[in-house]
């Protein structure tokens, strides 16, 4: 099992982010570093979300993510995974997000307005999520 290791500091960002686009959903790219099962996360890079029904699902913008990826390429980092929120919702996957995942072992951390925190690895293969441990670090 792959363990996702947030540090407290970028958990905030992303609660931050996700409360400030509430209603709609907020979403952005988390990079780090990957050392066995251990996913160490560095830096997040929130993204607007361009879908033309904010309010249930999520788009990051093109522009944003070419930014982001050049940005983590650039400071010798790898992509470990997305993150958005659901603002009225819980913390596990929607029918939305199985349709709409694709990128191969990566973690898709979802967060709410009540500040719960969840990932989960896609597995292409099998068209599904695995639930995946998270550790918040000081």
């Amino acid at each position: 099992m792959t363990v996702l290791v947030l540090p407290r500091k970028l958990v905030e960002e992303i609660l931050s982010d996700a409360k400030r686009r509430a209603p709609q959903e907020a979403c952005g790219v988390i990079a780090g570093e990957v050392k066995g099962e251990r996913k160490l996360a560095l830096a997040v890079y929130p993204c607007r979300n361009v879908s033309r029904n904010p309010l249930v699902r999520y788009t990051i913008a093109p522009e944003d993510l070419v930014k982001a990826l050049s940005d983590i390429e650039g400071r010798g980092m790898e992509v470990l995974g997305f993150y958005h929120s659901h603002p009225m919702g819980s913390v596990a996957p929607s029918g939305i997000d199985h349709a709409k995942a694709s990128w191969d072992g990566a973690s898709y951390v979802i967060v709410n307005l009540k500040g719960e925190v969840a990932s989960w690895v896609w597995e292409e293969e099998a068209k599904r999520f695995r639930r995946e441990k998270v550790v918040v670090e000081d």
